[in-house]
């Protein structure tokens, strides 16, 4: 099986030569691709985590872009967000939502890896505005 170093920087996983996917028995869960949840569901998901820690909101917009995610990582990793019908749980791997108020109780948690979830908390910048 061929072997890679993972996207998000942590140690070497292994992938199938079949599917070029992580395998799903490697400590790299994040690098599933996030398919049950809906974009607005990963921002909201992604809004809720990072409401436990305001600061990083506020320090967002003066983080560079590619160091944000390693941030998140840092500070969200831990934090667990239960409220309203979710469950959301920051891990060194990624983000994991367990339960959604539309979906109820995942069978298996829906993992987001970290560079999503620090595109969504980064400002964006409005067009037109000067």
């Amino acid at each position: 099986m061929p072997r890679g170093r993972c996207p998000e920087g942590c140690p070497p996983c292994v992938m199938t030569a079949r599917s070029l996917r992580w395998s799903p028995g490697a400590a790299c869960a994040h690098a599933v691709v996030v398919s049950v949840l809906t974009p607005a569901e990963v921002l909201i998901a992604a809004r809720r985590l990072a409401g436990a820690r305001p600061h990083l909101v506020a320090v967002a917009g003066i983080v560079h872009q590619d160091d944000l995610w390693q941030l998140c990582r840092e500070e969200l990793t831990g934090v667990d967000v239960r409220i309203d019908g979710w469950d959301i749980r920051g891990r060194w791997f990624g983000v994991v939502v367990g339960a959604t108020p539309q979906l109820g109780e995942l069978r298996r948690g829906q993992t987001i890896p970290w560079r999503v979830i620090a595109a969504q908390i980064a400002p964006h910048e409005r067009h037109g505005s000067r």
